[in-house]
């Protein structure tokens, strides 16, 4: 019978570790279960059974708040073999870091769905499993059926999603690496269901501004020459009833149309897709919403959003034990915007006696005020370094939370914004076009000056 090495949680917090004899991975994670034990890591002896047999990646547990369970990947056998910094940069690489083909509603009934599975008890390879059953998106059951594979073989799940760029961007993936190393998969489905629930109604506004946008874009070209089109049609106009003067109207209006209506649709349809190929490079699009174009409150709820997220994984690693400069990385790989992760990506604390603690990263990245970093530093001092992180996390939250509310209201502002500029200044091309013209065309008409 095949021998396995475990460790897992008791009730009362304590890790445990051991072997114990079972038919199969399965059998054995019920004998755990039936003493009380909640598994973080099992695999079978390679001294006694097949080096084939399979390895069941990290469960991850609230009640796991031991240092033991968050120390690097090489000294629990929690996540992969690769350092988690070295992963990090390679997504740090990535095309797609924000990005990705499923929707926010889709990907947020996913994760619900995870999320309710994991905290029942199921194991991850079976959480999968069923999640490839039960959800409508095509890509997201491929994904579970060959996430659940790779977790039956011992595969993070971390490691597993990264072969699907398309689909789950880096940050995400970012999210459930810096989860399994601290142990607190279900408490970061929680933050990663809220932001994609949030993104899923930025998203929705962004959408009617963009139509908005694109509304007067090929309005505006109609009504600015219809003013020296009426002209150019009371010229041509040779006399006869109401069709032949429609006709004539109509004729100038299109004349009007093809020498200055054509050209300008042509120019700001130019402008448009310029702007949608500048926002194509990832890097650009995430520095210019953090700019918000002007739009403060959009600006500010993707900084409070990604900030948030850095707190909430660094004070859950940090409580887990993660030595800083790692807890650090994973933390700032599973922020939603690419520029803030690069910029905290770029900050090396260092390691052995010469390494620099949490409060430097706040310090050094210039995202938080001095008063944020003056908290950090007296919970270095006191050992109360995650419930502060904690805290801090969720003043960022309510923070984002505001401004989600507030952003309805912005967006149909900037909408209002746009149909006033683009009615103001088609109104004023019209009416300069037609009294620019109109008394010369009167003169023409009457045979004055001739």
């Amino acid at each position: 019978m095949p021998v396995y090495r475990y460790q897992a949680v008791d009730s009362g917090g304590r890790v445990v570790a051991g072997e114990l004899s079972a038919a199969d991975v399965n059998q054995a994670q019920q004998i755990l279960g039936q003493q009380g034990l909640r598994v973080v890591m099992l695999a079978a002896n390679p001294t006694v059974a097949s080096a084939s047999s399979p390895m069941i990646p990290p469960v991850a547990s609230a009640s796991s708040p031991t240092s033991t369970l968050g120390r690097d990947a090489q000294a629990t056998g929690v996540a992969s073999a690769s350092s988690p910094t070295s992963m990090l940069g390679r997504d740090a690489q990535a095309t797609n870091w924000e990005r990705s083909r499923v929707s926010p509603h889709a990907m947020s009934a996913w994760l619900i769905q995870l999320r309710s599975m994991l905290k029942a008890g199921m194991s991850p390879a079976n959480a999968f499993q069923s999640l490839s059953q039960r959800t409508l998106h095509k890509g997201l059951q491929r994904a579970s059926m060959e996430i659940a594979h790779d977790a039956v073989q011992g595969v993070a799940l971390s490691d597993s999603m990264r072969k699907f760029p398309n689909l789950f961007p880096a940050f995400l993936v970012g999210a459930f690496r810096a989860a399994e190393h601290g142990g607190y998969l279900p408490e970061m489905l929680d933050r990663l269901i809220e932001y994609y629930e949030q993104h899923r109604t930025v998203r929705r506004w962004s959408l009617l501004s963009q139509g908005c946008l694109w509304q007067a874009v090929l309005l505006l070209p109609l009504i600015a020459p219809f003013g020296i089109g009426f002209v150019w049609g009371f010229q041509d106009f040779q006399g006869g009833g109401r069709a032949e003067a429609m006709q004539a109207i109509l004729g100038g209006f299109g004349k009007a149309f093809l020498r200055y209506g054509l050209p300008m649709l042509l120019i700001l349809m130019a402008l448009m897709l310029l702007g949608y190929l500048v926002a194509g490079s990832e890097r650009l699009a995430a520095r210019l919403r953090l700019r918000g174009l002007g739009f403060f409150t959009y600006a500010d709820w993707v900084r409070a959003q990604s900030l948030e997220q850095y707190l909430f994984h660094l004070g859950r690693l940090t409580h887990a034990g993660v030595y800083p400069a790692t807890a650090h990385a994973l933390a700032a790989g599973a922020i939603p915007n690419r520029a803030l992760a690069e910029a905290l990506l770029s900050i090396d604390l260092g390691r052995a006696e010469g390494a620099a603690h949490i409060d430097a990263a706040l310090e050094r990245s210039g995202l938080f005020p001095i008063e944020e970093i003056m908290m950090a530093r007296t919970g270095v001092q006191t050992g109360d370094l995650p419930n502060i992180l904690q805290t801090l996390a969720s003043w960022y939250r309510e923070r984002a939370v505001s401004n989600l509310q507030r952003l309805p209201r912005a967006f149909f502002r900037l909408m209002i914004f746009v149909s006033i500029l683009a009615t103001g200044i088609a109104m004023i091309s019209l009416a300069w076009g037609y009294y620019s013209n109109i008394f010369h065309a009167v003169d023409e008409f009457m045979g004055v000056g001739e």
